[in-house]
């Protein structure tokens, strides 16, 4: 009988000890891949191309040389157009949104559709271009 309750006190240890790292590397794992998806948005972003219902269209004269450019210390620069806006921005991970307000206090909200270190994928909650897929892309 005693060889059978330290055998169970040992099998018990083992689930428990199992149990708390599996606990504790999901945990520990999380934080990295936001901080990762984090990480790649601080990055020159170059226009590439407009997705509108499903069709491809490249960027207009005006717009070959437009990007955004966002900096770890929560700042970007944007050219559109030819024009150079600059200004702070707001990361929404739990919302998947870039909150973006330039220096004349105008505010734009994009969210991340999708984003990997070559490529980010933005709809902005504008009204002309809210089901306008913006596609920015950035060399490695």
């Amino acid at each position: 009988m005693k060889i059978r309750s330290e055998s169970l006190r040992t099998s018990i240890r083992a689930i428990i000890l199992t149990s708390l790292l599996s606990i504790i590397m999901s945990v520990g794992s999380k934080p990295k891949d936001h901080q990762s998806k984090t990480n790649m948005l601080f990055n020159m972003w170059h226009l590439n191309t407009y997705i509108i219902d499903g069709e491809s269209h490249l960027p207009s004269k005006k717009e070959k040389d437009d990007y955004i450019l966002f900096e770890e210390d929560m700042t970007f620069t944007s050219k559109s157009e030819g024009k150079v806006e600059e200004g702070t921005f707001l990361l929404n991970t739990n919302g998947g949104y870039v909150f973006m307000i330039n220096k004349k206090g105008e505010k734009i909200k994009a969210y991340i559709n999708s984003i990997s270190e070559s490529s980010l994928v933005l709809l902005y909650d504008i009204d002309e271009i809210r089901d306008v897929e913006v596609h920015y892309n950035r060399p490695i």
